[in-house]
């Protein structure tokens, strides 16, 4: 099996952000199972990301037989694959239609446009959960194979490493993209009504201004922003701090599914999250962590003292630990990968 993982971006460019923590695993676990896995993207020339997984230029995609399937990524890379006569898989992180999510505005005619371009050309359709399932086949009809494989998280964890956080009070953790301005506004007032008992720490970046934010949408002082961080230097973020929390976009569940809570949970981490985020009936089911009620600031905060005072006791901890690399690794995600490309393959190059 010949497979193109197709990517909007340099993969090469900027390796961090869970987009390319994903492209790297999935890639990397196909490579390990046998199957010829190259990414094509945007770039100018051969590349090798990570020491094994060949990066093609677009035009890879015109070489007659080299591929047996396309994988797309997210919305955009579906407008890259061009005239690619074979089965195509794409990925997409969530539904938008004509007037959902709001954050989606600016950009929401493009990304119409790709999942029309999807639901025409492409054999299969991943989604994360079953609330962008149930989207896709209101809008475009249950006639096109759909699977929800969710994101995952490191089967295998490095060392946790030295703690990267200054001395002072406990570390509350917010990892990755703040992506809508609500997120600034829950931060912000996180951190003041927790001065003196916790500190909150981001790492990852501001991306508010790009979902309709304005210039003044900015963090709080109080927040310790240490940046966006390669995935090896952010588990000891995640092993080091006292809470991890969770944050929804807006009110919409197919809009919160929040891949940060496996990377929480991976590590050990007790977790504060947001109503309505999907994933939280795994912080439910791993005992590990307080849901707290959409915009509630004040049981946020009541949650995240809970957890300082009574945190879950060890072998808590470890067992989330290993339930999360057993059900939930990067291996058992590219276990469905491989199912799914098997199935497409057999059904022959028919689309959707």
């Amino acid at each position: 099996m010949r497979v193109a993982i197709v990517f909007h971006k340099n993969p090469c460019a900027h390796p961090v952000g869970i987009d390319l923590v994903r492209l790297r695993a999935i890639a990397q676990g196909l490579i390990k199972r046998g199957v010829e896995t190259e990414i094509v993207s945007p770039v100018e020339g051969d590349r090798v990301l990570d020491g094994s997984i060949p990066v093609r230029p677009l035009p890879a995609l015109r070489e007659p037989a080299r591929y047996d399937l396309v994988k797309t990524s997210y919305h955009d890379s579906i407008m890259l694959v061009e005239d690619f006569a074979g089965p195509i898989v794409s990925r997409i992180v969530r539904v938008v239609d004509e007037r959902l999510p709001k954050r989606d505005e600016q950009v929401r005619k493009k990304l119409l446009r790709c999942q029309s371009l999807i639901r025409s050309r492409s054999s299969a359709v991943v989604l994360n959960n079953e609330e962008n399932r149930e989207r896709w086949h209101k809008m475009y009809g249950d006639s096109q194979l759909t699977r929800i494989i969710p994101t995952g998280c490191p089967a295998v964890l490095p060392d946790a490493g030295g703690n990267p956080y200054p001395p002072g009070p406990p570390p509350i953790l917010f990892l990755g993209s703040v992506a809508a301005p609500r997120m600034v506004h829950m931060l912000n007032a996180a951190a003041r009504q927790l001065r003196g008992s916790a500190t909150v720490h981001l790492v990852g970046r501001n991306k508010a201004q790009m979902y309709g934010g304005d210039r003044d949408c900015m963090l709080d002082p109080l927040i310790m922003d240490h940046g966006e961080k390669v995935e090896d230097e952010v588990w000891p973020f995640i092993m080091h701090a006292a809470v991890g929390l969770a944050l929804a976009t807006g009110t919409d569940p197919f809009d919160n599914d929040v891949s940060k809570i496996f990377s929480y949970l991976r590590g050990g981490l007790p977790v504060v999250s947001e109503h309505p985020i999907v994933n939280n009936w795994l912080v439910d089911q791993t005992r590990m962590g307080r849901v707290f009620g959409h915009g509630m600031i004040t049981e946020l905060v009541a949650s995240v003292h809970s957890l300082l005072d009574r945190p879950p006791e060890p072998q808590t901890r470890m067992a989330a630990m290993q339930f999360m690399a057993e059900h939930h690794s990067w291996d058992r995600r590219v276990e469905s990968y491989m199912e799914l490309f098997s199935l497409v393959l057999a059904n022959g190059a028919g689309r959707g």
